[in-house]
Order: structure tokens, then sequence, then C-alpha cells
């Protein structure tokens, strides 16, 4: 029988949550780990729609890379994640930043999913492992097969990463060498430029960095937030399923709520 506390064991085996940033607060969020799990639902939040399908699934878990708690909770009723959660029974582990940081981050999964040679560079080091004394960030720096112009990258990124729509600036240059960041981002387009980048993409870009992207003459690319992280919920799905092949692994259908017109 693989219970909560086996599968959150085996994802601080590949992301310790020692690592996670000082801020963050990932790990077993609701449950105390002892609940047997069969099946279980990989999204990027636990938002309302998603606890709803991992109840519907009939899954014991729900697996989110944004902690099901973050911010103090003043009150507890069933519009709040986790209150729903607990009352349903559904067990939550939230790998945020830990996720981000791991030796293969979602920096990295960015990186094999355009097809890049990936440099396993970090751009922004913050702190250690206190354990291994391993270098943590967040980054990844990646090479291109051959050169691409700034409209190809920002076409190959709304491709792989299934966007709906992309903001760029373009650089003053062809692009080889891209840096990455998953998630929230865009300040840390100066970083990339001074590691030699000549492309860098993340999501929920400021017009600020837009317009410092265009004083370095470096492309920047806003892939998105979400699109740019929930390519983990595959991964997780795919390395948890064989750790634990009795259990059945779903990513989430229902995680995303903002609409486009």
């Amino acid at each position: 029988m693989t219970t909560v506390r086996d599968i959150y064991n085996y994802i601080d085996s590949f992301a310790p949550y020692r690592t996670q940033d000082s801020w963050d607060n990932s790990g077993l969020l609701v449950g105390d780990g002892s609940e047997p799990v069969t099946k279980a639902l990989c999204a990027l939040d636990a938002s309302i729609p998603a606890i709803l399908e991992a109840e519907n699934l009939g899954c014991q878990l729900i697996l989110t890379h944004h902690p099901v708690i973050f911010d103090p909770l003043r009150s507890l009723d069933s519009t709040v994640p986790a209150a729903l959660l607990f009352k349903k029974g559904i067990a939550c582990i939230s790998s945020h930043t830990n996720l981000d940081s791991a030796e293969y981050g979602i920096s990295d999964m960015m990186a094999d999913k355009l097809g890049l040679k990936n440099l396993h560079k970090i751009i922004d080091i913050n702190r250690n492992d206190p354990v291994t004394g391993r270098v943590v960030g967040y980054g990844a720096i990646g090479e291109c097969e051959k050169e691409m112009t700034p409209d190809e990258l920002a076409r190959l990124c709304k491709e792989r990463f299934n966007c709906i729509a992309i903001k760029y600036v373009a650089g003053n240059r062809n692009i080889k060498t891209v840096g990455m960041i998953s998630g929230a981002g865009g300040s840390y387009v100066t970083n990339a430029s001074e590691l030699g980048c000549d492309a860098y993409v993340s999501g929920d870009v400021k017009q600020d960095n837009f317009i410092e992207a265009e004083r370095l003459g470096i492309t920047l690319i806003d892939a998105g937030h979400f699109e740019t992280e929930t390519i983990a919920m595959e991964y997780l799905k795919d390395k948890l399923g064989k750790q634990f092949p009795e259990v059945e692994f779903v990513v989430s259908e229902d995680s995303f709520l903002a609409k486009t017109i």
C-alpha cells in the first residue's frame, strides 16, 4: 500500500523540501501522511475546480506546484481550498521552489521542451542545500542546435508551451544561447544578459523588463506563468508513476482559471 507520506518522501529525494526558499511553504500541507493512495491528481494549483476534479476522479491526493496554503488563513469555509480539501478528505502535497531549484528543475524542463542543449547553468544562485552543499537557485541556460531569429524563437515558445499568445521584444541579434526561468522571472533579464544569453524566456514580464531588454539588445519573451510551469505536471505524473506503478497519476484539466477572448 502506498501512502501520502511515501509519495512525499520520494519527491523529497529529487526535490528536497529543505531547499525551498525561506519565504515558501512547500510540503505536506493537508493530511497527516498516513492516507493510502490509489489515485492522485497533478495540478499547478489546488483551485476549487481542480479539487472538485480530484473528487470526481476518486483521488485521495492532489499534488500541486503552488502551495495550497501560502498567505495566513484568517477564516475557514468551503471556498478556501485547503479547508475544502480537508472536508473532502483529500491530502495535498505542494512542491514549489524546491521543484523550481531541483537538480532537474522546471527551467531545465523548459530547455528540453525547446529542444535546447541544456548547460545546467543557474541564472540566479541564492542559497545552498544545507545537507549536500549544492548551490541552489533558479533558471537554466541552453544552446540552440542552430541559430534562430527572435521571431523564430517566439513562435517556437508559443508552440512548445501551448501558449494562446506571446509577448516579446526582439533583440538586436540572432539567437544561439537562451536563458529561462519558469513562472514569474521577468526581473532576471539583466542577469541573463550578463551571462551572455541572446534571449531570455519567462513569464509575468513587466513593462520595465521589456524596456530594459530593448536597451540591452536581448530578446525577451513572456511565455506565461502558467504555461512555463504546467509542463512540470506531466513530468511528475511520469516520474511518480514509474516509482509507484500501483498508483494512477492524472494531470488536471481544470487547474487554469483564466479565460481569453
